[in-house]
């Protein structure tokens, strides 16, 4: 959110004025999005379409511009540069959260809306997107019922039933605009249109935070606010303060908060982000707990500097066992303040090598190297029913066991960034977690200036594997290798059956498929694994032009099958089909085939007199073509002249610089070929001189009638010429073939010629 300065700024680099200690990030981004304009606010990672791959949701708008907001969909570990969805309404968006609000399995998408079409003058309604099968919805499905100026939202299960709640913080204080805080409890599978609580004190709130603060095993809420002091409600088995249980001592205006265990403790600390645009120092601070779960009012740490701090993340990324602190302000460098033993720096460690107005941060493994998969247990307490797993953030949390029994989904939701499960009902012995976190985190921003950005983590992955050829065509001998540092006691798995237990081991992939390996050591601080999604892909792929045949002026198909082993989301086919025949292309269709979904088809080169073409197809924003066999398109090719019996091969190996070519996320490559073929058919059926093509093929008087018909009277047209082309001269019928047909039934008999 920025107000008060109003400035256009374009992209540009600006190298960091200090070389700071060592931190395995590029200076850099390795990734921006492509859309400007959108002023994006809240940021949230999660497999949108349950692909197995992390996707980012972008709420967009903030008090500068109606916008829509956006999905990137991940392409295998590779983020596109142009969102994949966007909604259909355009607002004033502040921050958002994502979740499995209708307990379908896939996440669901809540915007807070900050102010209303009218801008300042106007209040909005917060919005909900369904996901719909990895589809998310065009229009928000859900409004709440009275209108509010909201700039961020959080989900938590309020009331432990093991379903999402979602607070607002709400209130506008450049105008000073004060309104009361609220959650909205899940009924069912979607919000109350109504509030479930309220705050008794009218606020400006910037931000909310969900976290047990006093480890009861309930959530408890934490507000932020512009002009007054940070605030926590305490969570009593489901009933939740209305006044404040905590208050901090200081009311400067604050932007960003976030619970998280600072001095690894077991207990959460709170920590806010102060932004100095209305007053106030504008640093970043930590609120410690006692280990009694209660906060002291005076700030335990605060950063060396101020400004207009807006973001905040905590994640250990040199595995110390101590979350470092990654910091955000407006028109300021992303920058890292280290933990040491459970004390932060007062100065950073690290800087972006770019400023940006930051409005959000996350810590997140995009491509996805550095994901292991991991499991806690965790003894129950009489009653309880909310746990933390021992990591954060998370990649996923894959299943969950209470008393070795799998919950489904409506029996308890979670928080990947805190790393907290909430069960409906609470387990008798333990429970399970079954979750993914990654070791190699990559930091990633929401910048309201420009463009999104990802700084790419740029250490090696814990499990650091390889494979020499990973692509290749059936039967494929591929070279594993390990090199991850100091590791013992290998487990691989190269499919469902095949194993081996040496560091380096071979395998031979006999058929043709995409294959995820798997590898599993021992390293100095505990054993590590790593799943290595599509790692080898082996070929079996053919681009198969079908044969057909017709008859003078006839229009025929020609099929072109293909076979392909990863998904494709664009194919280029050369074709040439000149020969004896005098064929004209006649276009294409692509109804009923594989690549109907495709948004583009088009001609990059057509010669008709050279008798040949290159045609794409390419999906566009259409889902790629899945694994499998069919038929891709159909080529119309219409026959008008030609020897009886002539073939004109088709030709798909590629002419001048055109060459057939697959192109997938996971690779590009030549497919094997197979030629087809047109051939000009004869109607001929055994023997000439059925002229007029009865059913009786023995050349009788009504075929001389025919063909005297024919050639002297009405010249209709011959159902066949060349059944009329009784002595096989190769020519037009004419007087001569009605000799050789009354020789045949008057005079000597001899047994009509064959076919052409």
């Amino acid at each position: 959110m920025f107000k008060k300065i109003s400035l256009v700024l374009l992209f540009s680099v600006f190298l960091a004025p200090t070389v700071f200690t060592q931190v395995p990030l590029s200076s850099l981004p390795s990734w921006h999005s492509s859309e400007l304009g959108l002023y994006s606010t809240g940021m949230i990672w999660r497999d949108a379409n349950n692909d197995g791959y992390i996707d980012v949701f972008f709420s967009n708008g903030n008090d500068m511009n109606l916008a829509r907001n956006t999905v990137y969909l991940s392409h295998y570990g590779y983020l596109p540069a142009s969102a994949s969805w966007l909604s259909a309404n355009y607002e004033y968006s502040g921050h958002c959260a994502v979740g499995d609000i209708d307990d379908d399995g896939f996440a669901d998408f809540i915007v807070a809306n900050y102010l209303g079409s009218g801008r300042f003058t106007t209040a909005n309604y917060a919005n909900l997107y369904f996901n719909n099968n990895g589809l998310l919805s065009n229009y928000p499905d859900w409004y709440n019922a009275d209108s509010i100026y909201s700039f961020s939202c959080a989900l938590g299960d309020a009331d432990g039933d093991g379903d999402l709640d979602i607070a607002f913080a709400t209130g506008e204080g450049y105008n000073n605009i004060y309104e009361k805080d609220l959650i909205y409890y899940n009924e069912g599978g979607v919000f109350n249109s109504s509030p479930g609580w309220r705050s008794v004190l009218a606020t400006a709130a910037m931000d909310v935070a969900w976290g047990d603060v006093n480890n009861d095993g309930w959530l408890d809420l934490a507000f932020c606010f512009d002009g007054q002091p940070a605030t926590i409600y305490l969570n009593h088995k489901g009933v939740i303060d209305t006044l404040p249980s905590w208050q901090a001592n200081y009311n400067d205006p604050s932007n960003t908060l976030m619970f998280g265990d600072i001095n690894a403790d077991g207990w959460l600390d709170l920590v806010i982000a102060d932004n100095n645009q209305l007053g106030g120092s504008g640093r970043f601070r930590v609120y410690f707990n006692d280990g009694n779960g209660h906060l002291n009012p005076a700030y335990g740490w605060q950063s060396a500097t101020g400004g207009y701090g807006s973001a905040l993340a905590l994640y250990d990324f040199n595995h110390d066992g101590y979350d470092d602190l990654a910091t955000g302000r407006w028109f300021d460098y992303v920058k890292i303040y280290l933990n040491y033993n459970g004390t932060l720096d007062t100065y950073p460690t690290w800087q972006t090598g770019l400023d940006m107005v930051a409005e959000e941060l996350a810590w997140i493994d995009v491509d996805g190297d550095g994901v292991e998969s991991r499991a806690d247990t965790v003894i129950a307490l009489a009653g309880r029913k909310l746990f933390y797993v021992r990591h954060h953030p998370l990649q996923s949390i894959d299943s969950v066991l209470s008393d070795n029994v799998i919950l489904n989904n409506n029996e308890y939701c979670y928080d990947l960034f805190s790393g907290w499960v909430s069960l409906a009902d609470a387990p008798g012995e333990n429970i399970i977690i079954y979750y993914k976190y990654s070791f190699k985190c990559d930091l990633t921003v929401a910048n309201w200036d420009t463009c999104n950005f990802v700084f790419t983590n740029t250490s090696r992955p814990p499990v650091d594997m390889y494979a020499e050829p990973s692509f290749g065509w059936a039967p494929l001998d591929v070279q594993f290798s390990d090199s991850s540092q100091g590791a013992s006691n290998w487990l691989w798995r190269f499919s469902e059956t095949d194993s081996a237990s040496t560091q380096n081991p071979s395998f031979s992939y006999e058929s043709a498929g995409v294959y995820d390996v798997s590898l599993e050591n021992d390293q100095p601080d505990g054993r590590h694994n790593r799943l290595y999604k599509n790692m080898v892909i082996v070929l079996a792929d053919t681009l198969i032009a079908g044969d057909t045949s017709g008859l003078m002026d006839s229009t025929v198909t020609v099929n072109i099958n293909m076979t392909n082993t990863i998904p494709l989301h664009a194919i280029y086919i050369p074709m040439e089909y000149s020969g004896p025949l005098n064929l004209k292309f006649m276009g294409y269709s692509r109804t009923g085939c594989r690549t109907e979904a495709f948004q583009h088809a088009s001609y990059l080169n057509y010669n008709g007199t050279t008798k040949c073409f290159y045609l794409s197809l390419e999906a566009g924003s259409a889902a790629e073509m899945l694994t499998g066999s069919g038929t891709i398109i159909k080529f119309l090719f219409k026959i008008q002249a030609g020897p009886v019996g002539s073939i004109n091969p088709l030709v798909m190996d590629g002419y001048d610089t055109y060459e057939p070519l697959n192109v997938g996320y996971l690779a590009s490559y030549a497919p094997a070929l197979e030629d087809g073929s047109i051939t000009y058919a004869t109607c001929c059926i055994g023997y000439t001189g059925n002229v007029d093509c009865s059913e009786n093929e023995e050349p009788d008087i009504s075929d001389i009638t025919r063909l005297i018909d024919y050639l002297y009277l009405s010249h209709a047209p011959l159902c066949c010429p060349e059944e009329a082309d009784s002595d096989v001269s190769g020519g037009e019928p004419d007087i001569a073939d009605i000799t050789r047909l009354i020789d045949f039934l008057y005079l000597s008999h001899l047994p009509m010629a064959a076919c052409p």
